[in-house]
């Protein structure tokens, strides 16, 4: 029987399909200051290490001097738009309750909190997450492995022998390594292993009760 007790998800790319809506804001905050925007595919490549450098990414090194105004500006139109265009990934709705049942959940994702609150409860999956953690929640992101070791201690568990880290990005499996829990990699995502190997490898979330009790 598993020893698994908690589930660690981030969140874009992983639970969430979010790259329009940070593409639509990313290119209104280029236009804003003059300059060109790209395309949803570079952003997509832009994503999941933090908003922070998410812009500076899209500036790029020659207009890193613009970041200030940039991000202010970029912070405000997501807020009012990031729940446009981002949907769940399938299947995610109907395996949340299934793991709800047996696991705690928690969210730690380098997204702002507060748009990542507004984000699961627009989406109606908020009540499934014992606690979220955004990437202004301590004064590290991901992969430093803070937030899993805040969870570990606030719920008496074990990073090594009773947590999991789930997610699509070289990032998870960092911070999953650094904690020393098990670490899952979900195909399909945003992000990419970056020659990283996580413990195990899934390409659907319906695949992670049966892969848990396993463990």
């Amino acid at each position: 029987m598993s020893k698994i007790k908690a589930i660690i998800f981030d969140l874009d790319g992983t639970l969430i399909d979010s790259v329009t809506d940070l593409a639509n804001s990313v290119n209104f905050t280029l236009a804003e200051i003059g300059l060109p925007g790209h395309t949803t595919e570079e952003i997509r490549n832009y994503v999941g290490d933090g908003v922070q450098k998410l812009i500076k990414r899209s500036l790029g090194q020659t207009h890193l001097n613009k970041f200030d105004d940039a991000f202010a500006i970029f912070m405000d139109h997501y807020g009012r738009h990031c729940t446009d265009n981002t949907v769940l990934y399938p299947e995610i709705a109907e395996t949340l309750p299934q793991l709800v049942q047996n696991y705690l959940l928690a969210v730690l994702t380098n997204k702002s909190l507060k748009f990542s609150h507004k984000i699961l409860q627009s989406l109606e999956v908020g009540t499934y997450f014992k606690q979220v953690l955004g990437g202004d929640s301590f004064s590290t992101k991901k992969p430093n492995p803070e937030g899993i070791f805040y969870l570990a201690d606030k719920w008496s568990i074990d990073p090594v022998s009773e947590m999991v880290m789930v997610g699509d990005h070289a990032t998870d499996i960092e911070v999953g390594r650094r904690a020393g829990c098990k670490t899952v990699f979900i195909e399909g995502g945003i992000g990419e292993k970056r020659g990283l190997i996580p413990d195990l490898v899934i390409h659907s979330i319906t695949e992670l009760p049966d892969l848990l009790r396993n463990l």
